[in-house]
């Protein structure tokens, strides 16, 4: 999806090439259960949503401005398969996911991985995207201390812009994508 398909406001937003290879990374064409931390506008939530109908997408963000960018977005788009829940991660949820992406984590990121990595269902997937090459740095000592495999990717991208008589590439931020799996 394009990005000037959503409501966007001011708060963040998982740009559309950084979305789509972090949900390919996330592999939700098997998944029933999607979880969100950190959601933002919702763009993740809301492509996953539109692109599997039948998976069931939960979303975690302690800005209630957050999740009011979010629902104007699920009612553009006409998605009944997200439940929102206003909190800051890790918060008691009952259910276990298929897949959770990470895109914010507001200062407590080991917490936030272990938690995670208990509602991970067996052969889950998680997510993280950073821009801060410490919470990068922070994730990947997290999990190799907890034997947990991973990769790690960095991506930047640039779109091709005017200026004056000539062209140039106006970059984005670079983000840090890391990938795990819960193992059995």
């Amino acid at each position: 999806m394009k990005d000037d398909c959503f409501i966007r406001g001011s708060v963040p937003m998982t740009k559309e090439e950084i979305r789509t290879v972090s949900l390919a990374k996330l592999q939700l064409g098997e998944a029933e259960t999607f979880l969100d931390i950190g959601t933002g506008t919702g763009t993740m939530a809301i492509e996953a949503a539109y692109s599997y109908p039948n998976l069931k997408v939960t979303t975690i963000d302690s800005n209630q401005t957050a999740l009011d960018i979010l629902k104007k977005n699920q009612n553009k788009f006409q998605l009944t398969n997200i439940k929102s829940v206003l909190g800051k991660a890790p918060i008691n949820l009952t259910e276990r996911f298929d897949a959770i992406f990470v895109g914010g984590t507001g200062g407590n990121l080991s917490e936030i991985l272990e938690w995670s990595f208990r509602r991970l269902q067996t052969g889950g997937r998680l997510v993280l995207n950073f821009i801060l090459i410490e919470h990068a740095i922070e994730a990947t000592k997290w999990l190799e201390n907890n034997n947990h495999l991973y990769q790690a990717i960095q991506l930047q991208v640039g779109h091709y812009t005017k200026l004056g008589q000539g062209h140039y590439f106006k970059g984005q931020n670079p983000v840090i994508i890391i990938e795990s799996r819960k193992e059995g």
